[in-house]
């Protein structure tokens, strides 16, 4: 059984109970699909607007120090090939970036807190930044770091750099699973 399709009016955000959440994701009828599409779709363009905007993301070394036993790059899995690119590498996909159009780049990494790891993304950042300033990106490309928790002295320094975001992906789970 389908729940209606006459969806709620696009207001003020709203919470959505357990039950009605669990009842959009249950649909099954295209016209409800459809409706509810056309609902988020309206949603979007309302709180968001039209415009969509692309970012670069440069996955520059997979080598971890944690050993989160859920991760498929963690310090104990012996199966993974590790890899780091150099700062060239890093800068020239960066350049391609910046030359494609995109404003803006991700650089991540598996989770160091090493003082030299800690450099080198520093000095990363700064070369994009050097390396890509231009008429259209005056200030280079924009940077956010996903590169696992560090120091607030590393995060004040990659700031510092020319990084203007950082991306902190919290893992969670559901304690009765444990």
């Amino acid at each position: 059984m389908n729940p209606p399709t006459d969806l709620p009016d696009i207001g003020a955000p709203q919470r959505l109970s357990a039950k009605e959440l669990q009842a959009l994701l249950s649909l099954t009828s295209l016209e409800a699909i459809n409706t509810l599409r056309h609902k988020a779709h309206e949603t979007t363009l309302a709180w968001c607007g039209p415009a969509v905007y692309f970012r670069g993301l440069i996955e520059f070394s997979n080598i971890c120090h944690r050993n989160c036993l859920y991760c498929g790059i963690r310090r104990d899995n012996n199966t993974v090939a590790r890899y780091q690119l150099s700062q060239a590498e890093i800068v020239n996909q960066a350049r391609w970036c910046a030359d494609q159009g995109l404003g803006s780049v991700v650089l991540q990494s598996g989770e160091r807190q090493d003082p030299p790891f800690v450099g080198f993304v520093v000095d990363a950042v700064r070369a994009i930044k050097r390396a890509t300033r231009s008429r259209r990106l005056p200030q280079g490309l924009g940077i956010t770091l996903c590169v696992g928790e560090q120091s607030r002295e590393s995060y004040q320094r990659f700031f510092d750099a020319g990084a203007h975001r950082y991306l902190l992906r919290i893992e969670t789970s559901s304690p009765p699973a444990f």
